[in-house]
């Protein structure tokens, strides 16, 4: 028998409770009852035991709409050890993951009162490819209103509080296609930040796609295998013509300008055709419009809507 903490909320009537020795006929039985539902999904396959992924993004939504995590508890209506189970990332029982969902997150305020810890790839990944395009390490602790070297310790942790974690996705957003130069940054130091990100190897923002980016085991496309090189050149022109050629990254975006600027190509379909993410079709396609305006250029596109029926013989006539 399992002593019963003092401040256990575990009520009669459930399995819980006769795990701590209550003999009640109520409590019994839904330790049986347990028993006989986790046998019976052990056999179908689906052990009582789930991965603890959904259950902790719907918890961040709680956090994001400013409430703390004792509140979130009482509102889920879960112990303290299986929210932070969940948010460990470690398996909570099937029971426990459905109840978490059934409740509805508020709308996020914008307001972060919460001093929780989350994982710190995605805040790491955004300093990273913001100094990668050229931001020092100095600027961006100051937009961040941060101490001094506050970005240079928090490459080695392994835990970011996540009102910081929320100040830096904002700012990434904001500065991700902006060239620090424009904004009043010495060039020497913006190629001083720049070459500093080359030299850890760091990726740029072009590098992640914004579903992966906060995901730990993700990687950027530049740590992916690199495909055979296409002999010959105009490889972009000939993917387009229905080659089967392997595409470099500057082709790549050759063929991604191409298709949006003088196609009526969905993003979806774009990024189909170029096996990306929708979301990373429409960033590439984003920031070639920022390169342009930046080199005084201007492209956009040039979108042909077919007609949602065909004309009538007096139409063609009027149309002539």
């Amino acid at each position: 028998m399992t002593q019963r903490p003092e401040n256990s909320r575990v009520q009669h009537g459930g399995p819980s409770c006769a795990n701590y020795g209550c003999k009640r006929p109520e409590c019994l039985e839904a330790r049986r009852n347990q028993a006989k539902r986790n046998k019976f999904l052990l056999a179908t396959g689906r052990p009582g035991f789930v991965s603890s992924a959904r259950s902790a993004a719907h918890l961040q939504k709680f956090r994001h709409a400013g409430m703390q995590d004792k509140q979130i508890m009482s509102t889920v209506q879960i112990g303290r050890s299986t929210f932070y189970r969940a948010m460990r990332g470690e398996p909570i029982t099937r029971g426990s993951e459905q109840k978490i969902l059934s409740v509805p997150a508020p709308a996020p305020t914008g307001q972060i009162t919460t001093t929780a810890l989350c994982n710190p790839r995605g805040t790491q990944r955004r300093l990273q490819a913001l100094i990668w395009l050229g931001w020092p390490i100095e600027e961006l602790e100051a937009r961040l209103g941060v101490h001094a070297y506050w970005i240079s310790r928090n490459f080695r942790r392994s835990w970011v509080r996540l009102v910081l974690a929320v100040r830096v996705a904002e700012l990434y957003n904001d500065l991700w296609s902006v060239r620090p130069e424009s904004q009043g940054v010495d060039a020497a130091q913006a190629d001083a930040a720049r070459a500093y990100a080359r030299s850890k190897s760091w990726a740029g923002p072009l590098a992640w796609d914004d579903d992966t980016i906060d995901d730990p085991d993700a990687v950027p496309v530049t740590d992916a295998d690199k495909p055979v090189a296409t002999v010959g050149g105009n490889v972009a022109a000939r993917w387009l013509m229905g080659e089967s050629v392997s595409l470099g990254r500057d082709d790549r975006r050759e063929v991604l300008a191409h298709l949006y600027e003088w196609t009526n190509d969905t993003t979806a379909e774009i990024a189909a055709k170029l096996d990306m993410t929708p979301a990373a079709a429409e960033r590439a396609w984003e920031r070639i419009k920022e390169r342009a305006a930046l080199d005084g250029r201007r492209v956009w596109r040039r979108v042909y809507v077919p007609r949602e029926r065909d004309l009538k013989q007096d139409e063609i006539g009027a149309a002539a």
